[in-house]
């Protein structure tokens, strides 16, 4: 174990041992969290800006969430549990116009300084003056007509329509576009459009949480446990998390199998279903959420989809769309893509217990419709009645003969592409995928440069409307301009659907308002109907746990948190490791 920790010292401290001119102090490995974060990346995207609100830099969900930023509220997924940690409440009136927070009164920037009511309202105010241009701001300037810090502990916040369920899904969710309050005494002065937020020897990023930044360059970025944290003056953590040092390591897809066998991170990217159980074997500290397979994985709260760009012809044709759609095979994608380990799936619902009280009447509108097998001979005949006609060659081409090309926009490290392509290829469609990492991938994606593109959908954690929503033409941007979501991409519009979610939106969701649920079987059947997007499988994480050094992660034996390290309630898994002596 000797010979390891000094290796590992080295890998933490680089040749120099030097960061920004401070010598960093050697951890044992023991007492070091390893993380690769989420997000796939040769390096460390911009090493030198730590800006939350920037998404091509994913700091927000790669490794800030869990060391220097904290939440108002996080949520426990698993049960819908809001657990308030900045904040201590959310209160609406009687129409849900408006919401009134109330601050813990002990909260502690890093730097010493208080945070108040004054820091959230300017956090607001900020994200609303900076729309479009910063994550979460076009959802705060859609939202919040005004903010007020009514006292030290009290922000009031108006919104400009009714939101029942606003204050939830973006002060208490926090799985991709999260709220993170920024220090009014160190934002004021600055562009939140450039600010970087980093320099090492002024102590920024400054946060909440129980680390600092210590170390950043394009090989890792180095996060060591502070001396004092709020959260144990104010009750709510029992003691300082027991690593002294996060080590934050970016990784390719390519690299993760090896760093899990052996033991170079802790925490990352969830593997793969083969993936996972060939390192297994190799190393038997390897767990995930269930002990055995091949489902090993729980809901992340999403689905696998393809989806169109309802701008480009011929997608912008509902009956091109359903024609492609009545080809995949979900069994097929579900056993070859992810070996059986995901389950088919026609909605883009998750099967959290909550959602499944709307699913399971929505079965009738499935069968209706007629989508959930596959059929190649009514693909035919609707590209054929559409104009469309295949060439000498098998394939299909364009109503006026010419050849029709496709490109499947594909995240890499993700085995769904493959699958998708080779069915398409075998209906007779010219059809190629085209993988990128990460930042390019979502570029594409919210700028509408694509033609069809395999993606994740997430959002159902509770509420049908979650994700149904990605479909309202308001996330349909103009041709040639960037979306305001990655979630939201399909560039539909529709304004019968647009009437249909506006109604859901106002209104307090519940399985058991008869109201509430036709509007969700009219928003549903239409959805099946345009098919926009086709959902394929329910994505069920293999999560990656690495055990040699931690102990205490959640799992289906002990499911005391969500075990998505992206999502901001990976702050209370951190809490609860312990190092393995």
């Amino acid at each position: 174990m000797k010979r390891q920790t000094i290796l590992i010292g080295a890998l933490l401290l680089g040749p120099a041992a030097m960061a920004h001119g401070q010598e960093l102090r050697e951890v044992p490995r023991n007492r070091t969290l390893i993380t690769q974060g989420w997000d796939y990346y040769n390096q460390v995207p911009a090493p030198s800006n730590y800006h939350p609100y920037i998404s091509p830099l994913q700091n927000i969900r790669n490794v800030l969430h869990y060391t220097i930023n904290e939440a108002l509220f996080y949520t426990n997924h698993q049960t819908n549990e809001i657990i308030p940690w900045i904040a201590e409440s959310f209160t609406y009136n009687d129409d849900f116009t408006e919401v009134t927070l109330k601050i813990r009164p002990d909260v502690k920037w890093s730097d010493g300084e208080a945070l108040t009511a004054e820091d959230v309202a300017f956090t607001f105010e900020m994200l609303k003056g900076a729309a479009p241009d910063l994550s979460l701001s076009s959802t705060i300037s859609e939202w919040v007509a005004s903010v007020e810090a009514t006292d030290a502990q009290t922000v009031v916040l108006k919104l400009s329509k009714p939101g029942p369920r606003w204050a939830q899904d973006t002060l208490a969710t926090g799985q991709v576009d999260r709220f993170a309050v920024v220090p009014k005494h160190i934002w004021q002065d600055q562009d939140p459009k450039t600010f970087n937020n980093f320099d090492i020897a002024k102590g920024w990023p400054v946060g909440t949480g129980p680390f600092k930044l210590v170390k950043s360059d394009e090989t890792s970025a180095v996060f060591d446990r502070r001396d004092s944290w709020w959260a144990i003056d104010a009750g709510l953590a029992e003691a300082m998390p027991a690593m002294e040092r996060i080590l934050y390591r970016p990784a390719t897809a390519d690299a993760m199998t090896q760093l899990f066998a052996n033991s170079d991170i802790d925490i990352g990217r969830a593997l793969n279903v083969g993936n996972l159980e060939a390192v297994m074997a190799r190393n038997p500290n390897i767990v995930s959420w269930n002990e055995s397979g091949p489902v090993w994985g729980t809901s992340a709260g999403c689905t696998w989809r393809v989806v169109f760009n309802n701008q480009v012809a011929p997608f912008d044709n509902p009956a091109v769309r359903k024609a492609i759609a009545a080809v995949f095979d979900r069994e097929e994608l579900a056993d070859l893509a992810f070996e059986g380990s995901q389950p088919p799936a026609v909605l883009p619902f998750a099967s959290y217990p909550g959602v499944v009280k709307y699913t399971s009447q929505l079965e009738e509108i499935i069968q209706e419709s007629g989508v959930a097998e596959q059929d190649l001979a009514r693909s035919e005949q609707l590209l054929t009645e559409a104009g469309f006609k295949k060439g000498a060659d098998g394939k299909w081409q364009l109503p006026d003969g010419s050849a029709w090309p496709i490109t499947i926009t594909a995240h890499q490290g993700t085995s769904l592409p493959p699958v998708v392509t080779s069915q398409l290829q075998r209906a007779g469609f010219d059809a190629v995928f085209k993988a990128s990492q990460d930042s390019a991938y979502f570029e594409a994606l919210t700028a509408g440069d694509f033609q069809l593109a395999t993606a994740t959908e997430c959002g159902s954690l509770y509420d049908p409307w979650q994700t149904l929503q990605h479909v309202h033409s308001k996330f349909a941007a103009q041709p040639g301009q960037k979306g305001v979501s990655v979630r939201a991409i399909t560039r539909y519009s529709n304004p019968e659907m647009d009437a249909l979610l506006d109604q859901m939106e106002a209104r307090q969701p519940s399985p058991d308002d008869a109201e509430y649920m036709e509007l969700v079987k009219s928003a549903t059947r239409l959805m099946l109907e345009e098919m926009p997007q086709v959902t394929l499988i329910e994505e069920l994480h293999a999560i990656t746990f690495n055990t040699t050094y931690w102990t205490g992660f959640p799992s289906a034996a002990d499911p005391y948190a969500a075990p998505y390290i992206a999502w901001n309630g990976f702050a209370l898994v951190r809490d609860r490791l312990k190092p393995r002596e």
